[in-house]
């Protein structure tokens, strides 16, 4: 069985088209040692929970991306270290 998207239903009276968590954020700038900020960019099923992909600028306002992962959606594990990316097929990047 899926672990089921988290929702509120909209807040009473509001007439907006997107609303946010009452909690917000779910996840503080500083939940990992070396982050000045952190920014959800990417979340998805994956097996019985969720992963997703964060931007996090570290204190010297370096960005990176790290991958977490979380049981409910709401409460998250992000790595502590960046996903490393390795160079692939530049020749596809030549638009000559």
């Amino acid at each position: 069985m899926l672990t089921p998207i988290p929702w509120q239903e909209r807040p009473a009276g509001s007439k907006d088209i997107m609303w946010r968590y009452t909690e917000n954020p779910v996840i503080g700038r500083y939940d990992i040692p070396s982050s000045n900020s952190i920014f959800n960019s990417a979340v998805v099923r994956f097996g019985d929970g969720f992963a997703g992909v964060f931007r996090c600028d570290n204190k010297r306002v370096q960005m990176n991306i790290f991958a977490g992962f979380s049981k409910d959606g709401i409460h998250w594990d992000i790595n502590h270290e960046p996903i490393k990316f390795v160079p692939g097929n530049t020749e596809m990047i030549d638009t000559g």
